[in-house]
């Protein structure tokens, strides 16, 4: 910067003409030594600008936001003759549309849930992704927007399985990327016959119609989704693993404005009756088997406050 203005302003002895006062001399050479100053001045604006304009912009700016959502999870996320459904995709549309946004849904495996956002293919994801504290440091979560213990499912006319124990050297479906595959890979839980299917699709395949697995685990409120176009299924009662899990919407670190916006969207949206009736109606099997739904599913305002745009949870 010092040599730039140099070469605007090199140094001189000043002169005047002869009648000229020397004050004269003096007000000239101060005179030059504006023209750089007035550069510098421009440039130092023109270099915030430019800082300024390297911040992301809203993932909310065109109106349109790119998700990522499941394709294959009944009541939770699903597509039949290209149309997206689901409790992820009614909680989706809702929070966008209270931040003037709509949303593109595409499919994404619940393995890639978080390399879209980290590489850019996707501005969220709402697929039943579970915030944890590992998560949280990778991704920005609003949320949760719902909350459940990892379950069993079964074939309905099967009774074996009742209690922890009678998992016992029984074949156990998950699917990749899942805290539920997590979960049971532990050795607490070595004498399960715990298995990977590539997808949900597949592993309800395999305890269906090849009857491979004798049973199916992850979240209580995805396996009633199952149920609901699988009447021949059920999820086992009081069977459950784990902490809860809790769903938010994921993005990408550097948007926390625009995961603040969504959050309070969120808390809006639980308190008042319009959560009920959209989860009564994507997940209609668990109101009618489980009179404490409501409680046991909806998370508050503190747990949302907890969770949400943080690099970890809060107290």
């Amino acid at each position: 910067m010092t040599t730039h203005a140099a070469t605007h302003a090199p140094a001189h002895t000043p002169t005047h003409a002869p009648g000229d006062a020397p004050g004269d001399a003096i007000r000239h050479s101060s005179h030059s030594r504006t023209v750089p100053l007035a550069a510098l001045l421009t440039l130092a604006a023109l270099t915030a600008t430019a800082c300024g304009a390297s911040e992301p912009p809203s993932l909310f700016a065109h109106g349109r936001t790119s998700v990522g959502t499941k394709n294959d999870q009944p009541g939770t996320g699903v597509v039949h003759v290209y149309k997206f459904s689901g409790f992820d995709i009614t909680v989706t549309r809702q929070v966008l549309k209270a931040v003037g946004a709509e949303p593109d849904f595409g499919i994404v495996p619940s393995e890639d849930r978080s390399t879209v956002l980290t590489e850019k293919k996707k501005d969220l994801v709402a697929a039943t992704f579970s915030i944890t504290a590992d998560r949280m440091k990778k991704l920005d979560f609003a949320g949760p927007y719902a909350s459940t213990f990892q379950g069993i499912m079964v074939r309905k006319n099967d009774n074996r399985i009742r209690k922890p124990e009678d998992l016992v050297g029984k074949r156990v479906c998950a699917w990749p990327g899942t805290t539920s595959f997590t979960t049971l890979d532990s050795p607490a839980y070595q004498r399960i016959q715990l298995y990977q299917a590539p997808d949900a699709s597949s592993c309800i395949r395999d305890l269906k119609e090849t009857k491979f697995a004798d049973a199916v685990s992850t979240d209580q409120m995805i396996l009633y989704g199952f149920t609901q176009e699988n009447p021949d299924l059920k999820v086992v009662p009081g069977l459950t693993y784990g902490s809860a899990n809790r769903y938010g919407i994921a993005m990408a670190k550097g948007h926390r404005q625009d995961c603040l916006k969504l959050r309070d969207a969120l808390r809006d949206y639980v308190t008042d009756n319009t959560w009920n009736q959209d989860f009564s109606t994507s997940l209609w099997s668990i109101p009618k088997a489980d009179p404490r739904w409501e409680t046991n599913y909806k998370p508050s305002v503190a747990t949302i406050d907890s969770l949400s745009c943080h690099d970890e949870p809060q107290p």
